[in-house]
């Protein structure tokens, strides 16, 4: 039994529709569900898990591979999907249609009134804000409530399940962060009998977080404690020494002599609470953006999503030509003024071949005034450009990604800036992003934008020809790009005297060329990049009459070009090779479940005419 697509549910249904009551869900301590105001009995182990993986991942689509893993290992049983989709009915039941199936995995949709995660990074969010505009007693309650609402270890039952500890993580730290801009604030507010109260628990089972420790002992040392505030930095010394092998910062080492001076009180801003209120001396990025599209048609749908979507990380994948870097930027200058500390667009391939992410961090550290020449370490320069993003609002558009690896250590540590990432693969490894996929604009778009290259009454007289272009050579925007810059620069031409040479050329790619843009060359590009691992199988769709296929005739073709069949076709999907047409449907739990595999895949016609090419001279 497979699943069929199903919509995600929007916000106007999450609240009226009768299958989806009232929900407040929390991750932030122990698994805990309830349905309009009654605790929710959630007792199948594997449910459980699967409704935390889920939440954990709230708005974002899990594949469901990862969800098998998660739940069975390497040894899943045969009947792996079909468990899982039973799991998948049981826990609707209890949250509605919340939960939807997008067509490689599924999604719960949760707004910050279900979900406390959600609740709490907005609390940071407007809590920071109030410390940039310099409300500080705003500020203080804002991130005091945030602080609450972290109740105990989030989802300790499920810590040894890698899916959810590497969330767990995340989320630990930025509690962390949270915790130490409220305490910080308290101390500053001149709270500092009530700071030591959580103070002392939280510094306990952190000891080596040095603004906790260096809060504490400044909260000591003003309650005319200086001798436990300096017996804490000691304990602190040999905490370091004796895990990491290191010494205290030199922050907190001349906390430590100020107070063993005794020149009084410490400095009425600690160092971490500067840091997020006062300007520093370097350089503003500005708005580096390139200059938008003039003629950018269509993706209003993907457009609003990315413009409302509450995740700090957005990956916009899809295959070569179908305008990722264009609605990035597109939207990116519409996003511009909620970030007023900077834009701007950093490429991670070069020439095609991916950029050693140190060259990237270098590149826009020196680009902010810093100073990193000396620096070689990967982990220290991502540091350091988190540190310096962490008290900003900075818009940043992660281009061509080629894979998880080349986006982790650019992402910011807080939710205060926001990252678009474009990358030809679905980018499944990262956690908590939304993901928006391309596929070719609409027929009704394509003739739209046509018309705008070369002109509305040139297609409008032609239009039975551009139709027949479209069927041959696809829709995506680079194609009818390259198609418009040819057709612009051959005013005499009609429409159909091409149409008729496309349909009879056997080199139609090489028709795909304007100036020093190619189709053909950003195919063989894709094709040479050594680290990607699909060569084998696009030749055995290049072998196969396409660009559309049935599931089990690509299952005999693909199984053991990298794997088995439909494991291959699944990582052609993650890479954007293969799509599947979506399915509307408002049905969510019946027998047609069952017809998702027995659908059928595409491939953009051109670039199967390009795997043809190569599967016919044999090319390896």
């Amino acid at each position: 039994m497979t699943e069929v697509a199903t919509p995600a549910r929007t916000k106007e249904s999450a609240m009226g529709d009768v299958s989806s009551p009232r929900l407040h869900c929390s991750v932030l301590g122990s698994l805990e569900v309830r349905v309009a105001g009654r605790r929710a009995v959630i007792g199948a182990p594997k449910q459980r898990l699967l409704l935390a993986i889920l939440l954990c991942h709230a708005n974002a689509v899990i594949p469901s591979d990862q969800l098998i893993d998660a739940l069975w290992g390497e040894t899943p049983p045969r009947t792996a999907r079909k468990n899982l989709q039973v799991y998948m009915s049981a826990l609707r039941k209890i949250v509605g249609d919340r939960i939807s199936f997008q067509g490689w995995g599924y999604r719960i949709s949760a707004d910050r009134e279900e979900l406390d995660l959600l609740r709490f990074l907005e609390l940071g969010r407007s809590g920071r804000a109030a410390v940039r505009s310099g409300d500080l007693t705003t500020a203080a309650a804002l991130l005091g409530d945030a602080v609450l609402l972290w109740r105990e270890q989030p989802l300790e039952e499920f810590c040894h399940v890698p899916l959810v500890a590497a969330e767990v993580g995340r989320f630990t730290e930025l509690y962390l962060s949270v915790y130490e801009d409220w305490v910080e604030l308290e101390i500053e507010l001149g709270r500092c009998v009530e700071a030591l109260g959580s103070l002392d628990v939280v510094a306990a089972r952190f000891p080596a977080r040095e603004r906790i420790a260096a809060a504490r002992m400044t909260a000591l040392s003003r309650c005319g404690r200086a001798a436990e505030a300096l017996a804490h930095f000691e304990g602190l010394r040999r905490h370091l020494a004796a895990e990491m092998g290191i010494d205290p910062s030199p922050v907190i080492r001349q906390l430590y002599q100020a107070i063993l001076r005794g020149d009084g009180p410490p400095p009425a801003r600690l160092p971490g609470l500067a840091g997020v209120a006062r300007p520093r001396p370097v350089r503003a990025l500005a708005n580096r953006l390139p200059r938008d599209v003039d003629d950018f048609v269509g993706r209003e749908e993907e457009v609003r999503r990315v413009l409302d979507e509450p995740a700090a990380v957005t990956v916009i994948a899809g295959g070569p030509g179908t305008g990722k870097t264009a609605l990035a930027v597109h939207v990116a200058h519409m996003l511009a003024p909620r970030y007023p500390d900077g834009a701007l667009v950093i490429a991670l391939r070069r020439h095609g071949v991916p950029r050693p992410a140190a060259d990237v961090e270098r590149e826009i550290l020196e680009g902010v005034g810093l100073e990193v020449a000396g620096v070689r370490e990967d982990d220290v320069l991502a540091s350091v450009w988190r540190s310096w993003l962490a008290d900003r609002k900075v818009l940043l558009v992660l281009d061509d990604s080629p894979d998880e690896s080349s986006v982790r250590m650019l992402l910011p540590g807080t939710t205060s800036s926001r990252v678009l990432v474009t990358s030809r693969s679905r980018l499944s490894g990262l956690e908590s992003v939304a993901r928006i996929c391309l596929e070719d604009l609409s027929t009704s778009e394509g003739v739209e934008f046509l018309s705008r290259l070369i002109g509305r009454d040139r297609v409008a007289g032609d239009l039975p020809a551009a139709l027949r272009i479209f069927r041959r050579c696809g829709l995506s925007p680079l194609v009818l790009r390259l198609l418009g810059g040819r057709l612009a620069g051959l005013r005499h031409l009609p429409i159909g005297l091409l149409a008729e040479r496309l349909e009879r050329t056997e080199n139609v790619l090489d028709e795909f060329v304007a100036g020093d843009v190619s189709l053909r060359r950003r195919f063989e590009e894709s094709y040479a990049d050594p680290a990607w691992p699909h060569r084998a199988a696009f030749l055995a769709l290049g072998a196969l009459d396409g660009p559309v296929f049935g599931h089990e005739e690509l299952v005999t073709a693909l199984d053991g070009t990298e794997g088995p069949g439909e494991r291959v076709i699944e990582s052609l999907l993650e890479a954007g090779v293969l799509s599947i047409p979506r399915i509307e449907t408002d049905a969510i739990e019946t027998d047609a479940e069952v017809a998702a595999h027995s659908l059928t895949y595409a491939m953009s016609p051109l670039a199967h005419r390009f795997a043809a090419e190569l599967a016919r001279s044999g090319n390896r």
